[in-house]
């Protein structure tokens, strides 16, 4: 269902899980991978110790359709299923097995917004995983996903850092930038190799250490009915309590509950969809 591509070398070491496209538009994580495997079969990059498997197109299909997935959104049903009745329920059990393998999971993303600048995830803030999010290249992280989702129950959380932090493996996400932006390629590069680098795997300078602005999410909004965004919303956007963030067709008006900062703000968010998120930075 997916190509994978897995380099070993004859030494002790951690073993690294690198995805792209997990959702299939996003093809920044894809074509920074696909340079490392070449660099990786032509011996232009050898490991000095541990193992490393790249999944360059985990949702290949949707890839080749241009979308972000076929059936459902593949990193909310991260976890095994008996009957998948889904192409991305069926991905997420042949996908489970890798994870499991692995010592350090890192997970490609990039955004819908030609403004976004990139981020991370750090799902689980814990000793190892804030160790790992320091030689990323982003400035802002995003901690709180899986509070956000765990009183919802209409919309799952199960995402391959949920799957990773369950079976003990170290674990980000990385939002590199818009889909169609080359910068995102070349942070998606910058962060592969930052991560060999780290862990030992490649010879190269270790990079250096960057503390980071965290953010934690508060809430999120599904978009119910007809609506729209109030003005042109970036995100990590500061906002104030009671400011007026989207309108329903009907009059209906969302304010903010906090000072704070809208995040990953989707105009074009369907009808049943998150449509933005809230979050206030960690003291």
């Amino acid at each position: 269902m997916f190509k994978v591509h897995t380099f070993e070398s004859n030494n002790a070491g951690p073993h690294i899980l690198i995805l792209g496209a997990v959702h299939g538009n996003e093809i920044a994580g894809t074509l920074a991978i696909q340079q490392f495997i070449q660099q990786f079969e032509t011996k232009k990059l050898s490991l000095k110790s541990g193992k490393i498997t790249f999944i360059p197109t985990v949702n290949e299909q949707a890839q080749l359709y241009g979308r972000r997935f076929m059936d459902e959104n593949l990193n909310r049903v991260m976890k095994y299923h008996i009957h998948p009745d889904t192409y991305e329920k069926k991905i997420a059990n042949q996908l489970l097995s890798y994870i499991e393998k692995a010592d350090i999971l890192l997970d490609l993303h990039s955004t819908h917004c030609p403004e976004d600048e990139a981020f991370a995830f750090i799902d689980y803030p814990n000793e190892k995983n804030l160790d790992f999010l320091n030689i990323v290249p982003v400035q802002t992280a995003l901690a709180g996903w899986p509070e956000i989702y765990r009183n919802n129950t209409e919309i799952d959380n199960f995402s391959t850092e949920e799957y990773a932090h369950q079976k003990g493996t170290n674990a980000l996400t990385v939002e590199c930038g818009y889909h169609k932006d080359l910068k995102a390629v070349e942070i998606a590069k910058k962060t592969i190799s930052n991560t060999l680098s780290h862990y030992g795997l490649i010879e190269k300078e270790t990079p250096l250490l960057c503390e980071k602005k965290i953010i934690t999410l508060s809430s999120f909004v599904v978009k119910e009915k007809a609506g729209t965004l109030q003005k042109n919303f970036k995100h990590l956007d500061p906002i104030k309590k009671n400011d007026i963030l989207a309108t329903y067709e009907t009059g209906e008006k969302l304010v903010s509950p906090l000072d704070g900062f809208i995040i990953m703000p989707n105009h074009q968010a369907e009808i049943g969809a998150e449509w933005y998120y809230l979050g206030k930075e960690k003291s």
